[in-house]
This record gives C-alpha cells, sequence and structure tokens, in this order.
C-alpha cells in the first residue's frame, strides 16, 4: 500500500528472473497487462556495473506504439551495480500513458545501446502501476439504470 493505494510491480527478466543485456538496441523485455492500470513509475535496476562511452537509453512503450509511453531512462556512464534508475509518471518531459488496458502488451528495449570498449552492463527492468478498476469516469459503455 501506498497512500491508501495497492500497487502492483511487473518485474522483467529471462530465465529465472536473469538480468538483460544492455549490450545492443533490442527488445529486452515484454509484459502482457493482466489488468486495467495506470503506470506509476518506470524502472531499471542495475545488476552488472555498466562501464560505457555513452549513456545507454532504455524505453517502455507499447507494443507497435499502440499504448503509448511509459517511460524512458538515460542510464550514465559508470554505473555501479545496485543502482535503481526510474522514471515516475508526473516528472519530467515524457509523456505517459493514462492507462494500460488488460492484454496489451508492453515492451522494454534499448534505445541506445553501450559504446564500444567498456562492459555494456545488465539489470532488470520493472514498471509500477496502480489497479484502475472499470468506472464510469473510464468506461463509456457503463450506463447507471
Amino acid at each position: 500500500m501506498f497512500g491508501g493505494k495497492q500497487l502492483f510491480a511487473f518485474i522483467g527478466g529471462g530465465a529465472a528472473g536473469a538480468a538483460q543485456s544492455l549490450t545492443s538496441a533490442t527488445t529486452i523485455h515484454t509484459w502482457t497487462v493482466p489488468f486495467r492500470c495506470i503506470p506509476l513509475r518506470f524502472g531499471f535496476t542495475i545488476t552488472t556495473a555498466t562501464v560505457s562511452n555513452v549513456n545507454i537509453s532504455v524505453t517502455c512503450t507499447g507494443a507497435g506504439g499502440t499504448t503509448g509511453n511509459c517511460g524512458t531512462l538515460t542510464i550514465p556512464t559508470a554505473v555501479d551495480a545496485g543502482k535503481a534508475y526510474y522514471e515516475d509518471t508526473d516528472v519530467g518531459a515524457t509523456v505517459w500513458t493514462t492507462s494500460l488496458d488488460e492484454g496489451e502488451q508492453i515492451v522494454v528495449a534499448v534505445a541506445t545501446a553501450a559504446g564500444g570498449g567498456g562492459a555494456a552492463g545488465a539489470g532488470v527492468p520493472w514498471l509500477l502501476v496502480e489497479i484502475n478498476p472499470d468506472r464510469p469516469a473510464n468506461n463509456s459503455s457503463m450506463v447507471a439504470g
């Protein structure tokens, strides 16, 4: 509970929760949204130190751009393991999607990969959400009887 609201986290990772490499610009994780929710914070926890000559950019968006943006992170060069980088929905210039619907897919991708020569690092993406149940305010198909 946070501020009286029940929150849930989607945690990324490969087989058995393995960390995802930041070596190349590619999709590193996909979530299928299990219930209607509002994204609150997108993050990436570093598990292997990053020593690179460029800042790494990690994005969280809807598959095929259908659900909008859920955050863009910039992970600076020379980051130690154990750091968690995140972006909240209500700060920064990023325009976040207002709601995610059941069955939609969210894709986490490395947009700018680690620069040559150094260790690329690795980590686990995560998305913190709040349940957003159907109600007349967000579902025009609901009509009071």
